[in-house]
């Protein structure tokens, strides 16, 4: 017993270690955004012998205004700085490799609000999401555990400013263009983020190595925006809700995945907030209004 525990203490002593490196936010982000240039977007949108994309579809209309969106999933040194104190455990526990370049995983769409929050605040900008009314994360009480909490439904409806100059999560819609590519969707649509080879843009289940774990950000080739691992690695929250009140969307390739067309952009997936299970491999980049 004495023996488990001194090993779990000097994982995460270990871990503590190797996410202990701080980050100069502002060089952070005059080198890893990427700005997308917003259009209108009508009608169906998708790669030739491939379904037509959920979002851009037949019928459907798209206003996208100018945004930035971060060139990589956010990794775990990136999000140390303002994760939840149990998140260094969750990562032991979690079997996933621990190192400051791999994708921050376990990450609950609550906790992601407050990342986006906290980062916008430390940087002098406008905080995009607020709870009861409250910007300031400090000031929005203990994260719900359940949708049985009473203050479930606060936090599951929280509200974004999408005229704020913070971070916050991209809308599937702004995630999807970002990875299709940008520019009015008027290029070539690949099958993937950047390709129609899966292993060129993303690590998979079907590339050149079986994989059992997420790797490093920015590894493979980009899409043409310069924007990594859209399409495989961890899947990404978004902003939108799914059906009823305890699932958001989110997207991406899961690095797991046994069926190639989970990866193709035309397909979407959603997740409950909390559950343990489902947030394994889930991890976000945040998007900024461009100013």
């Amino acid at each position: 017993m004495k023996q488990k525990i001194f090993i779990s203490i000097l994982l995460v002593l270990l871990c503590s270690f190797v996410l202990s490196c701080t980050i100069n936010t502002k060089t952070l982000f005059e080198k890893d955004f990427v700005f997308v240039k917003g259009s209108t977007i009508e009608g169906a949108i998708q790669a030739e012998g491939y379904p037509e994309s959920y979002w851009f579809k037949a019928g459907a209309k798209h206003v996208i205004k100018d945004f930035y969106i971060c060139n990589h999933e956010i990794t775990q040194q990136e999000y140390m700085q303002y994760a939840p104190k149990e998140y260094e455990y969750k990562l032991i526990l979690s079997g996933e490799p621990i190192g400051a370049c791999y994708p921050a995983h376990h990450v609950n769409w609550f906790d992601a609000l407050i990342y986006c929050n906290k980062r916008s605040i430390d940087e002098g900008l406008t905080p995009c999401f607020s709870i009861g009314g409250e910007r300031n994360p400090d000031k929005w009480g203990t994260e719900p555990t359940s949708s049985k909490d009473p203050r479930w439904d606060d936090w599951y409806h929280a509200q974004c400013d999408f005229s704020a100059n913070g971070y916050r999560l991209p809308t599937i819609v702004e995630w999807e263009y970002a990875a299709r590519g940008g520019n009015g969707l008027t290029g070539y649509q690949y099958k993937y983020a950047g390709s129609d080879n899966l292993d060129e843009v993303a690590w998979s289940f079907f590339g050149d190595i079986i994989l059992e774990s997420s790797q490093e950000v920015m590894q493979k080739k980009p899409n043409t925006l310069g924007i990594y691992d859209m399409c495989g690695n961890i899947e990404e929250w978004c902003w939108e809700r799914y059906g009823n009140d305890t699932l958001r969307r989110y997207a991406g390739g899961y690095y797991y995945f046994k069926d190639e067309k989970d990866f193709v952009l035309s397909n979407l997936g959603y997740c409950g907030l909390l559950s343990r299970r489902n947030t394994t491999q889930l991890g976000f980049r945040p998007v900024r209004n461009a100013e």
